[in-house]
């Protein structure tokens, strides 16, 4: 494992979002470079898509195991229900948040009303400790903060940046995580700079909506534009950026103590060895019905001893009738799935 001693630019991938006619998201985390900036493992932004021209979010049931999900949205609604018993819009402003535990399941669908669709979803991977914890969903609305020339919406954590005229914006979520994070939108007027206060223990990234930005910490220096996700040097004590002077910059910044565990991430799953992801793959296909019998797929020993589950209990929960059909895993790859960490310059 290696440090980054430099900032490091990691470019979006398209990546197409449902069917024929589903919205493309710009996916850069996990990346070739790194697959962890704090905790946070996942980074989808998408929009603004135009819900004439596409089918917009349509993501039917699919679980979750040992990470949280977070939605941000920028314009439009998105409409949640999971199978702990969560039925909610989330809205612009709003940050939305799923914590997965030993299993759970979940759909998205943008709103019937909802005419252009523009925001990000992240994840972040749970610590071992409490990767199989008790499920939990939540929506906090956090008050903008304002100056003259900037302003922000702390989801996550904690904010503390000051712009180029010495106005400042701080404000910390209520809402608690199993490891600190910070996530919050920034918005900055043309030709502007702002300061960010970071913890030097914590690692960073500055995800760019609109707009382009300047950066520098300590000697070091970089520009980014739209799409890409910047990770900030280790060890910095504070983040320097510059809006161009074309149009309004606008960002996700996005932190956290390090996870400091290895972890194997394949499709919507979060485990630790090869053998988990099979366990929770194949438990989830017979829970809907997909290639297997219950008793052919046991609700993985860690999963029941940690997770307190009973063996024959729903390790993914059950969903509200009337919905539409959930979405079977796909094939495993022929090889065994290999850990993710945080690689820094090792790989190129």
């Amino acid at each position: 494992m290696s440090d980054f001693e430099d900032f490091v630019l990691l470019e979006a991938r398209d990546v197409p979002l449902g069917g024929p006619r589903g919205m493309t998201v710009h996916r850069t985390l996990p990346a070739r470079r790194t697959s962890l900036i704090g905790g946070w493992c996942f980074v989808d932004h998408f929009g603004p898509d135009d819900l004439t021209e596409t089918g917009g979010m349509q993501v039917a049931r699919h679980p979750h195991t040992g990470l949280a999900t977070v939605s941000w949205l920028f314009e439009g609604a998105i409409t949640h229900r999971d199978s702990i018993g969560s039925h909610a819009l989330v809205r612009p402003g709003d940050v939305d948040l799923m914590v997965a535990g030993s299993g759970i399941t979940h759909s998205e669908f943008s709103t019937n009303d909802t005419t252009v669709l523009h925001g990000v979803q992240l994840w972040y991977a749970l610590p071992d400790r409490v990767r199989f914890r008790e499920q939990e969903f939540r929506v906090h609305t956090p008050v903008e903060q304002r100056t003259a020339h900037a302003r922000a919406r702390v989801g996550l954590g904690s904010l503390r940046a000051s712009d180029d005229a010495g106005g400042n914006l701080t404000d910390t979520s209520p809402v608690i995580t199993d490891d600190a994070l910070e996530m919050a939108q920034i918005d900055l007027e043309a030709g502007r700079g702002l300061t960010i206060d970071l913890d030097a223990t914590h690692e960073y990234g500055v995800l760019i909506d609109r707009g382009t930005a300047r950066l520098r910490s300590g000697d070091q220096e970089s520009t980014a534009e739209r799409t890409d996700l910047i990770v900030v040097p280790d060890g910095a004590d504070h983040l320097e950026i510059n809006a161009g002077s074309e149009e309004p910059l606008r960002l996700m910044f996005l932190g956290g103590e390090p996870l400091r565990e290895d972890i194997i991430m394949w499709w919507n799953f979060v485990g630790r060895t090869h053998e988990e992801i099979v366990e929770f793959r194949a438990r989830y296909q017979a829970e809907i019905g997909v290639e297997l019998e219950f008793a052919e797929a046991p609700i993985a020993d860690i999963a029941r001893r940690r997770g307190g589950l009973a063996a024959d209990a729903e390790q993914f929960g059950p969903f509200a009738p009337h919905t539409p059909q959930a979405l079977p895993a796909p094939r495993l790859p022929g090889g065994e799935l290999r850990s993710r960490g945080r690689m820094g310059r090792v790989a190129r």
